[in-house]
């Protein structure tokens, strides 16, 4: 019996039973009233399952949008049929560890940036603090100019002029001796927290002060494909990325792509601005799109502001909806893509259905349910990537919001569920 992410959730009311229950939850049927629609969160560990109201889900939004870990499907799969053939595009070797300091200063001093991130307060760019340079190269807040700059350098490319590890982060590692007796600078650091120094075309001088993997949206233990809370971006890094999908872009018109859960598909009135807001793009998400069915490329555009671009697709059934990613210059994909231009550039979406799946697990996937007996990968498919736990004889506990589980034996097949009242 399979079983769907809308009726696998928390019992909230007392009017919600829950019958025929195994030792592990078993089946579960509710009466009662409907549950509501199925919304979903973003946590640390992954996409949750949860029911949550509007106003929760944006509060949750803004409050993780520093943190965000975007997880991905982790997935090797074995494609079906290759792409057709496309231009090469350059190598690019991912990174196996975080920057360091001295990484950060090599790539991000002395280049102009696209400024990613920065709320409007007041007409003021949040984040954005005014400063001063003293004769001796330091700098200082630069107060008489008020709290931020104003809101209309977002849209400008500065460049970086100087980058420290922040006194904010606390006490640095510079000047430490390790076990093997070597002195270690403030260039080894790995991931600091670093104060950024811009200055504008008109002469402004400004500081913005964050970790490198969240400057960066990439870390060892986030992979998101898109790089959606990347706060600084060098504009060679765009330019590259303009020429290769300007040279691609209009040969892969007519192709069919996959989705599963971790895709982002909208309608077609989401804007720029709600793709770029953690809350709205949460809000925003289609949930009522079948999963692992053909949709075929029917107009593509790329925004060189945010270096992203913005896929039309068109459903079996004639409907069209849109998808968005950033080209990916990482060899690795966390869900199994090629590295030929599309590979790269559709984000969560697949090129093909993966040849490992069964014909029941896709069946499955399609209507985002689980039965037993399901894979590890299949289970990612239909209801995301989670937090994991080790449970019984080498079996696992995969953990979908606060109360839902599902249980998988030594050998990555699903055995039982279980959605706990509360």
């Amino acid at each position: 019996m399979g079983l769907d992410a809308d009726n696998f959730r928390v019992a909230r009311h007392s009017r919600w039973k829950r019958r025929k229950s195994s030792p592990h939850g078993g089946d579960h049927t509710y009466n009662g009233a409907e549950p509501e629609k199925a919304r979903w969160k973003s946590g640390l560990s992954g996409i949750m399952v949860t029911q949550m109201s509007p106003k929760a889900l944006v509060r949750a939004a803004s409050s993780l949008s520093c943190l965000l870990l975007w997880s991905c499907l982790f997935a090797q799969c074995l494609c079906a049929e290759q792409p057709q053939k496309q231009l090469p595009v350059p190598e690019v070797k991912a990174s196996a560890r975080d920057m360091t300091l001295g990484e950060f200063r090599n790539s991000y001093l002395n280049q102009r940036v696209l400024i990613l991130q920065g709320h409007d307060i007041g007409g003021y760019l949040g984040g954005w603090q005014p400063v001063k340079q003293a004769k001796d190269g330091s700098f200082r807040i630069d107060f008489g100019k008020g709290a931020f700059i104003s809101f209309r350098y977002k849209d400008q490319t500065p460049t970086i002029i100087a980058i420290s590890q922040s006194s904010a982060g606390g006490s640095s590692k510079g000047g430490q001796t390790n076990a093997m007796g070597e002195t270690l600078t403030d260039d080894d650091i790995v991931n600091p927290y670093v104060d950024v120094f811009v200055r504008f075309d008109d002469g402004q001088l400004a500081k913005y002060t964050s970790y490198v993997t969240l400057i960066r949206d990439r870390s060892v233990k986030n992979l998101d494909p898109d790089s959606w809370e990347m706060e600084l971006l060098p504009v060679s890094v765009r330019d590259v990325h303009a020429e290769i999908v300007a040279r691609n872009l209009p040969s892969v018109i007519g192709h069919k792509v996959y989705a599963v859960h971790a895709s982002l598909l909208f309608g077609l009135d989401i804007t720029t601005a709600e793709l770029l807001d953690i809350g709205s793009r949460l809000i925003k998400r289609l949930q009522d799109v079948p999963l692992l069915t053909p949709m075929t490329i029917v107009a593509a555009k790329y925004n060189d502001r945010y270096d992203l671009i913005v896929w039309k697709l068109r459903l079996p059934d004639g409907r069209e909806i849109m998808s968005a990613a950033r080209y990916r210059d990482e060899d690795l994909s966390e869900n199994g893509n090629d590295n030929s231009f599309l590979g790269r550039s559709i984000g969560r979406l697949l090129l093909n259905i993966p040849s490992n799946l069964t014909s029941e697990e896709v069946v499955a996937i399609s209507g985002r349910k689980i039965f037993r007996g399901m894979s590890r990968r299949a289970v990612f498919y239909s209801w995301g990537v989670t937090t994991e736990n080790d449970y019984g004889k080498g079996g696992t506990q995969l953990v979908y919001g606060e109360n839902q589980f599902v249980y998988l034996d030594n050998r990555g097949k699903v055995t039982d569920w279980q959605s706990l009242d509360r």
